[in-house]
């Protein structure tokens, strides 16, 4: 059922209250970056970032091949597969909380090498 806009009011205030200010939507002040090998079978870490905002945001993740999301890959780690050799990896952090959404993407790593 939909709020009125009494109730969004009183839900603001609350949210004010109890969280000492004004809801600010999530913005990034240092991108999510990849460690690890990029090899075949070999696990990559995606760290998140530094990001603000009020309430604090959410995170998700989404890994890209050749800067397309590798379907399923949802994950802060990811081990590349045969699919990905040749091909540079990057992951996109998505903030999400009441005022808003953002999205900051990882440098890219080298192609993905064979397995050893």
């Amino acid at each position: 059922m939909a709020k009125t806009a009494k109730q969004r009011k009183r839900s603001m205030a609350g949210f004010v209250g109890a969280n000492g200010g004004t809801p600010l939507a999530p913005e990034n002040s240092a991108a999510p970056e990849v460690t690890g090998t990029a090899q075949v079978g070999e696990e990559l870490t995606a760290s998140a970032g530094t990001w603000t905002g009020r309430p604090a945001p959410s995170l998700s993740y989404q890994w890209n091949r050749d800067g397309e999301p590798i379907s399923g890959a949802t994950a802060n780690t990811y081990e590349p597969i045969e699919d990905d050799v040749g091909s540079p990896l990057t992951v996109t952090v998505t903030a999400a909380n009441w005022s808003g959404t953002a999205a900051e993407t990882s440098d890219p790593t080298a192609n993905v090498a064979a397995a050893a």
